[in-house]
């Protein structure tokens, strides 16, 4: 209240001012009209502030990161498979782990899991997953 009350007085007196410095003529009857329109809205303020609506977020999240991060895993091990299937034609279950750090989406752990009689390819998918830029990688087969 203390912040509002200074904020009008200095807004008055800063019309008062203004309206003593200014010459006579058409600028002076421009210029007081503005002073006068401040004076009112600053003088209605706190009346303003009765009519804001107030919405019922309550200043928490806005998005469920864990949902999107789950989705986003999701498809990153759905086109993973795809990529591996292409590039080495051997059918894989893959796991992306994704992560909402530091306001952006980050891949923090892969994991890959080959068919037994695939095993061959177990040095060269970890090679090829590293060439890809990702970490924590794992890749191992399948045990009867």
């Amino acid at each position: 209240m203390e912040k509002y009350l200074l904020s009008a007085a200095g807004v008055i007196f800063l019309s008062v001012i203004v309206s003593l410095i200014i010459p006579e003529g058409k600028l002076n009857k421009t210029i007081t009209f503005v002073m006068r329109l401040i004076c009112i809205l600053v003088l209605i303020q706190p009346i303003t502030g009765i009519f804001k609506i107030s919405s019922a977020w309550n200043g928490g999240e806005f998005f469920d990161y864990e949902y999107v991060c789950g989705e986003y895993s999701e498809h990153q091990s759905t086109q993973l498979e795809l990529l591996l299937l292409d590039e080495f034609n051997v059918q894989t279950e893959c796991s992306v782990e994704v992560a909402y750090e530091d306001a952006q989406f980050k891949v923090n752990a892969v994991e890959v899991l080959l068919n037994e009689n695939e095993a061959g390819f177990i040095e060269k998918i970890y090679a090829y997953l590293q060439q890809l830029g990702y970490i924590n990688i794992s890749v191992y087969a399948k045990s009867s």
